[in-house]
């Protein structure tokens, strides 16, 4: 290769690094605004949900990693702001271990100082040395009840003491404990400080001004082999036993979830008013008949691949991107990685059909092996489009399954599920192999 076709596959694989978009971003595809797709548009229906609610209401986002939950919440805070509405949007994963159990009372606390130092950092309240933020009222807060912090191995300072919630599970267990016997009291402070913030808006901007706040990365929160199940437990408990607790007076609120904690409880959306939760689902490039292909979504994804660069120097055809839009699924970040993985083995412009092959192979082989029984069940949801959920105790693995994206999750009306088109095959192949005594043993 020349150094101009070095320099173009640099950046163009520099443009497919997967990153939250503005709008205003020439990369911006308004994936979920084309209603040629046919799915709902989940940010207008939570923007809704906030208009439609003066004062204060709480809502649930949730998708699959890679679905663009990011991205989309930075367009519903542009749609809101453009409505009149101040918008603090924070990142919950600056604040508490999203790989260990989660507490409500470490959730509200780092609920809490997000939205202190959102509130601030992002220019909404000017910085008052005469008002405490959070973190500091927070060790006012433990003074009152007779908690001693330097007990539980932290210290005084608010970002220490915001830097130790992340990083030292065991002073967060400790912290657990210890307000578990203050969980109530603990609960009307945070309450209470949040109102103090809702006043000091109005009174900066206006008593009129509305105050939203956009909590992302909640959907990260995934356990490790060891923990996983304690892990799904303690989400679940936190968004279904305690959704009361997320609820703040004259706020407005956006969670985003884990799609597991939807199918671990059956109608969690009914715990949380007025719009319940909006799913981002996977692109459709077939109808769940398997028969009809969507060229609606292949048109779409063309569109989000032709703003990262010029793909038709590096894949030559049409025929090759549809190839690689096929076998992403529709999940839109494993697209962008078996282009990147492309672009990264190019020896030559355009590549040829074994560069491609090996860099699908690549990504594939990623996702490998598979467990036997993993592959009996997968190869099941392949054909039936269904969960086939044969035992609520195998609710955790299929939340594996949706978190690692084994399993897609697609919409055209009802929501129905296949496997990710990079070991569909694989799995059929994999369980019919199988004897047949190990088939009905795993059955049952």
């Amino acid at each position: 290769m020349n150094p101009n076709e070095r320099i173009f596959l640099r950046e163009f694989f520099q443009q497919l690094i997967d990153q939250p978009l503005d709008q205003n971003d020439p990369r911006y595809v308004p994936l979920y605004q084309n209603r040629r797709l046919d799915t709902d548009d989940p940010v207008e229906l939570l923007a809704r949900g906030v208009e439609w609610t003066p004062g204060q209401s709480v809502q649930l986002l949730s998708g699959f990693r890679g679905t663009g939950k990011s991205t989309e919440l930075r367009r519903l805070r542009e749609r809101l702001q453009g409505a009149g509405y101040l918008v603090v949007l924070c990142d919950v994963e600056d604040y508490i271990n999203l790989s260990t159990p989660v507490d409500v009372s470490d959730f509200l606390l780092a609920l809490a100082g997000a939205i202190s130092d959102g509130l601030h950092e992002q220019g909404l309240l000017p910085s008052d040395p005469g008002t405490e933020g959070y973190w500091e009222r927070f060790v006012n807060y433990l003074t009152r009840t007779k908690v001693d912090i330097s007990e539980l191995g932290g210290e005084a300072a608010g970002v220490s003491l915001k830097m130790t919630l992340k990083s030292d599970p065991t002073f967060r267990q400790r912290l657990q404990e210890r307000l578990a016997g203050h969980l109530g009291s603990f609960v009307a402070d945070v309450r209470e400080f949040l109102k103090q913030c809702v006043t000091r808006i109005k009174q900066t901007h206006g008593p009129g001004k509305e105050l939203v706040v956009l909590v992302d990365s909640v959907e990260h929160i995934r356990g490790t082999s060891v923990n996983a199940e304690a892990v799904h437990t303690s989400v679940e408990t936190l968004f279904a036993g305690h959704a009361d607790k997320l609820y703040f007076p004259s706020l407005h609120l956006v969670y985003t979830v884990p799609p597991f904690v939807k199918v671990k409880y059956p109608n969690l959306g009914s715990l949380y008013e007025p719009g319940g939760i909006q799913i981002l689902p996977a692109i459709k490039l077939r109808g769940d008949d398997d028969k009809n292909r969507n060229e609606a979504g292949y048109a779409a994804l063309r569109e989000a691949v032709q703003k990262r660069g010029d793909w038709q120097k590096l894949l030559s055809t049409p025929e090759r991107l549809d190839r690689i839009i096929t076998v992403s699924g529709g999940h839109f970040r494993d697209l962008l990685r078996i282009l990147a993985e492309i672009a990264r083995r190019a020896t030559a412009l355009p590549v040829d059909d074994r560069t491609v092959e090996d860099a699908v192979n690549q990504i594939r082989n990623e996702f490998l092996p598979i467990a036997d029984d993993d592959a009996q069940w997968l190869a099941t949801i392949a054909r039936t489009h269904s969960a086939s959920l044969t035992d609520v105790k195998r609710l955790p693995d299929f939340a594996r399954f949706l978190d690692t994206h084994l399993v897609l999750c697609y919409r055209n009306g009802h929501e129905w599920y296949d496997t990710h088109p990079l070991i569909g095959q694989h799995v059929i192949s994999q369980a019919n192999a199988l004897p047949k005594t190990t088939r009905k043993r795993t059955k049952k």
